[in-house]
Parts: C-alpha cells; sequence; structure tokens
C-alpha cells in the first residue's frame, strides 16, 4: 500500500477548511465533516480510513459533490477560497 508521512503525525495531503479553521487529514475526517467518503485514488487497493489522504481521490469528490475548493502546493482548500492564492491563481 502506498501510505506516505512527512514526518511523523503529519499527513502528507490535508484539506484546510477556512484558512486553517480546521485541518482534514485523513478519510475518516474527510467522511466526518463532509458526510461523504472520497473514491479509492489510482494506485491504491482500498482506503484506510485512519491514514493520509493521498490514498483518496479527494478533488473527484469535492467536484462531483459541488465544493468549490483551490489547491496549492498538494492541499486543498475549502471555505473563504476569496482569500486564498491557489496554484491556477
Amino acid at each position: 500500500m502506498n501510505v506516505h508521512t512527512v514526518k511523523k503525525d503529519k499527513m502528507c495531503n490535508i484539506v484546510v477548511i477556512n484558512k486553517g479553521e480546521k485541518e482534514i487529514e485523513t478519510p475518516r475526517q474527510f467522511q466526518e465533516h463532509f458526510g461523504f467518503m472520497p473514491d479509492v485514488e489510482i494506485g491504491h487497493n482500498k482506503i484506510e480510513p485512519d491514514y493520509c489522504l493521498c490514498q483518496c481521490d479527494c478533488e473527484k469528490a469535492l467536484n462531483e459533490n459541488n465544493i468549490p475548493f483551490k489547491k496549492d502546493c498538494g492541499d486543498i482548500y475549502v471555505g473563504m477560497l476569496e482569500d486564498v492564492v491557489g496554484d491556477d491563481d
């Protein structure tokens, strides 16, 4: 399984809510916040709920549920997007 962490207790991909009000680091936290589980990312067999989000296709899940977001340096930002500079800006 391809599960990566940058350093102890810090996941490699996160979803940042409202410029840091909340940081979602695991599929379990993603489901608790948004109410749905993202699909498994290509290259992974299944989603382990307490590992990092790199095993999930969070962008696809957010797009399919009409949740606007921006991406910057691998992290996904949701909410307060007018105050976030993303990779596409």
